[in-house]
C-alpha cells in the first residue's frame, strides 16, 4: 500500500492531551516541537501554535501559511503521528530559507542522521 504524504490538521482534544502526556520534545532556536510517532495511524496530523507575541492576525496567519507549506514539503519523509509546532516571536522576521532550515532540523525525518 502506498504511503500517504497528506498532512491533516490536529484538532481533537484527546490528541492534544495524549501529546502533552506522552509526546517527545524537540527545540531549536526559534521553534519547539512536541510529537508522538504512531505507525498504526495512517496520517500525519499537525497543529501550529502561533501566539499573539508574533504579531497581529495578518502576521500570524502568514507564519502559519509558511509553516504549513514547509511541513507539506517534508511530509513524505515524516513518520506518521501527531505533531504540534510552536514558534517564537522572531519567526515573523525570518527569511523563508532560514525557516525552512529550522523546520527541517527540528522534524523527525526518515533518513536524517
Amino acid at each position: 500500500m502506498a504511503r500517504s504524504c497528506r498532512v491533516h490538521p490536529l484538532s481533537s482534544r484527546r490528541s492534544f492531551q495524549r501529546l502533552s502526556r506522552t509526546g517527545k520534545r524537540a527545540k531549536s532556536k526559534d521553534l519547539s516541537l512536541i510529537y508522538r510517532l504512531d505507525d498504526s495511524q495512517d496520517a500525519i496530523n499537525v497543529a501550529y501554535s502561533v501566539g499573539k507575541k508574533v504579531g497581529n492576525a495578518v502576521v500570524r496567519n502568514k507564519v502559519k501559511r509558511r509553516l504549513r507549506t514547509l511541513v507539506r514539503e517534508c511530509s513524505c519523509q515524516m513518520p506518521h503521528g501527531d505533531y504540534l509546532l510552536m514558534v517564537s516571536s522572531r519567526v515573523a522576521e525570518m527569511e523563508f530559507s532560514e525557516l525552512r532550515d529550522e523546520v527541517r532540523a527540528i522534524l523527525p525525518l526518515k533518513g536524517k542522521p
